[in-house]
């Protein structure tokens, strides 16, 4: 990784996680990528792809239920990430291992951002419980940290209310059905995902996310290199230790930035640079 600016280092963190089981939103993949947002290359990155041995090693924790308790199915993601497991046991490491490792990586190279495509779901802030908090709690019975000195983000927050404006609700418009399909949910409202997002700066309407932790970083941090070239100075201004909830209409209604912007500020602050941390689930 290119050591131009350190003030500009950022770490994109995806998880992984169980669903619709007795353990939900427990992580069993996390993957970083840590990079110098000055450097165009996103390839030139530091990249973390490990296995929660915790979780990965016992089968209940995937098998879905339903409401009244019956285990009925697997999570269908759960046949690449045990394949691959078992390929590369190097990969499976305990959750304090990848942790320590991480905040390692996070001191050695210097890292001013961290951020994640939905802040929320991954980390959270203030009472929103991540999967890392929960895993955290759970698996070790102690508080979560994050890295001292780190700000933080959510790239979603970004892509919705920065992104999605008059340029790209008017490319939607000259998409053709079928094309358009791949840009909007079986309700016909417009998608904000990540795979969306990098659909179009793209151009590559076919595109699928791979939904594994290390590759679906590497594409955030793309995604993340892309606005933050357009938006830095609004980035740092409005949106760095100030993550907000997006809401979905504003995305399905083509509200404008302006708009959507006027309305952001006007929400009681969620965020703020104090440290995070959860004592208990």
């Amino acid at each position: 990784m290119s050591p131009s600016n350190l003030n500009n280092v950022a770490c994109v963190i995806d998880t992984e996680c169980t669903y619709i089981s007795r353990t939900p939103r427990m992580v069993y993949h996390f993957g970083a990528t840590i990079g110098n947002l000055d450097n165009d290359n996103k390839f030139d990155v530091i990249t973390m792809d490990y296995y929660v041995k915790e979780i990965i090693e016992d089968i209940g924790m995937f098998l879905h239920t339903n409401s009244k308790g019956n285990d009925y199915s697997y999570n269908k993601n759960m046949a690449h990430s045990w394949k691959d497991a078992i390929n590369n046991p190097h990969k499976v490491k305990s959750w304090k291992s990848i942790i320590k490792e991480w905040k390692k990586l996070m001191k050695i190279h210097n890292v001013s951002y961290l951020t994640s495509y939905n802040f929320n779901f991954d980390l959270g802030v203030g009472d929103k419980i991540g999967t890392v908090r929960k895993t955290h709690s759970q698996l070790t019975d102690e508080t979560f940290y994050l890295p001292r000195g780190v700000e933080h983000f959510c790239l979603m927050d970004i892509c919705a209310n920065l992104l999605m404006n008059k340029p790209y609700f008017n490319w939607l418009d000259n998409l053709s059905d079928d094309e358009l399909a791949q840009m909007t949910t079986d309700k016909g409202n417009n998608k904000y995902s990540a795979e969306s997002v990098n659909r179009f700066i793209n151009k590559d309407l076919w595109y699928a996310e791979q939904h594994t932790a290390k590759r679906d970083s590497l594409l955030e941090y793309g995604i993340l290199l892309y606005v933050w070239k357009k938006y830095k100075a609004i980035i740092k201004k409005s949106f760095v230790n100030d993550v907000r909830f997006v809401h979905f209409l504003d995305v399905a209604n083509g509200t404008s930035t302006a708009e959507k912007m006027r309305k952001r500020l006007n929400k009681s602050v969620s965020s703020n640079s104090k440290q995070m941390q959860l004592k208990g689930v």
